[in-house]
């Protein structure tokens, strides 16, 4: 760990706002009743990771609960499965 006075490296930094994200990650997933661990991930392209490991079922509300939200994208034909 590094004090203030300190420099951290790039992925020192970016491991730590993964870090700090976590407590935020893991209340919204409190607040829309999902349960699942939330973990800092490795460093990629300069980017640290949260991941979240979620039962199917809820993965699938997840999904639907950010659909219902984000905007609608013209060009989207992803398929499912």
């Amino acid at each position: 760990m590094t004090t203030a006075t300190e420099k951290r490296t790039p992925e020192e930094t970016a491991r730590c706002i993964a870090k700090n994200a976590v407590p935020d990650v893991n209340e919204a997933l409190e607040l829309m009743r999902l349960q699942g661990p939330v973990e800092v991930g490795n460093v990629q392209d300069g980017h640290g990771t949260v991941l979240i490991t979620l039962r199917s079922g809820d993965a699938y509300e997840f999904a639907r609960w950010v659909r219902m939200r984000a905007p609608r994208l013209e060009t989207s034909d992803r398929g499912h499965g």
